[in-house]
């Protein structure tokens, strides 16, 4: 069976044709800080002014989206044809209306909750489930900040820029880690690859990072052409992901391992964690090369704080993932880029 690579909401339009389709109706509140008028009906999508007072500009107000979506008898499970390489971005019908309202319209729009469905009115969740409640909870202390301080003082003159550039990567990433958990985790990752550039890495053979390649380039019988080749390859390399990986263990202190948050299920051993920060690479590399989205586990506060999702595999409509495919959840994420940050700026302090 060949999976349907179109978007979800061009999908239910064409089920939506057979006029015998079961069907529910969803209204989503729309949030904008900016003037948007008038109304527009797709197929089975409906945008509507919801507010209709007059408001400066920037103020935010709110819009509503309507969605008439297919019903899916118990007895049907498009679930269980799901492959690694189903189409999946994150999101369903709504989030796929609301991008590209954004994009063509120019206009900042943000997914509210759901305020009807059908014809009953919703109220939604008061609790607020956290990706990161750590970020939030206890207290913290203007005093811990002169050490601080002090330290970024004392800070190698030469790492100076990378530093505060890495930090405001950090920063945006816990601004953005509730609401784009994804986008967070790319600034997380970015934080690092600024500094992690000089790392020192074991010396890479070429066999290793290519082995078709090292096949072809072993055919030339010169030794000594084929000597400077091989080394010209490998200098055009700058095995930045072998170097994100090295930068990271190699800025760790125990007192990581030792925090009292940590969960006892889905935690993370030592040993795991060289793996794990390949696949975090990889799926940065994915994401802005190849359009492969982050796993679902991303996107979900976590169960229990794990630091690792504890299920076995994972399907979302068409879309498959194995437990070789998972990555740490956020939360663990942003709390080892803060502590490999600290630790970076206490190893290098000027002499």
């Amino acid at each position: 069976m060949t999976l349907d690579k179109r978007m979800f909401f061009i999908r239910n339009m064409e089920a939506l044709q057979n006029k015998d389709v079961p069907r529910h109706i969803t209204e989503y509140e729309v949030l904008t800080d900016a003037n948007i008028i008038g109304a527009a009906s797709y197929g089975p999508y409906d945008f509507l002014m919801w507010e209709f007072s007059e408001k400066k500009p920037g103020e935010e107000r709110k819009l509503c989206f309507r969605v008439r979506e297919k019903e899916y008898p118990s007895n049907e499970k498009p679930w269980e044809s799901a492959e690694k390489s189903g189409y999946y971005h994150g999101g369903g019908i709504i989030d796929e209306l609301i991008v590209l309202s954004s994009f063509f319209l120019r206009r900042r729009l943000r997914r509210g909750p759901v305020v009807r469905m059908d014809d009953k009115p919703m109220l939604s969740a008061s609790s607020k489930t956290w990706i990161d409640k750590a970020l939030v909870e206890k207290k913290s202390n203007f005093a811990e900040l002169n050490d601080w301080l002090k330290a970024v003082e004392g800070l190698n003159k030469n790492a100076h820029q990378k530093f505060i550039l890495s930090i405001r990567l950090y920063k945006e990433a816990i601004l953005l880690i509730e609401n784009q958990p994804d986008l967070a985790y790319l600034n997380l990752v970015s934080a690092i690859e600024v500094l992690c550039k000089e790392q020192d890495i074991e010396d890479v053979k070429l066999d290793i990072l290519d082995r078709k390649l090292s096949r072809i380039v072993n055919k030339i019988e010169d030794d000594n052409l084929r000597s400077k080749i091989e080394i010209c390859i490998l200098n055009r390399e700058r095995f930045i992901g072998r170097r994100f990986v090295a930068f990271i263990l190699d800025n760790i202190e125990e007192s990581f391992w030792c925090d009292e948050g940590r969960p006892e299920e889905g935690q993370i051993n030592i040993d795991e964690l060289p793996e794990l920060l390949k696949r975090i690479y990889n799926q940065r590399s994915k994401f802005l090369h190849d359009g492969e989205p982050f796993p679902p586990m991303v996107f979900s506060p976590p169960y229990k704080r794990a630091e690792m999702d504890i299920s076995l595999s994972t399907t979302i409509g068409d879309r498959k993932w194995e437990r070789e495919e998972y990555i740490p959840n956020p939360h663990f994420f942003e709390r080892l880029v803060n502590h490999v940050l600290k630790t970076f700026l206490v190893k290098n302090q000027s002499k």
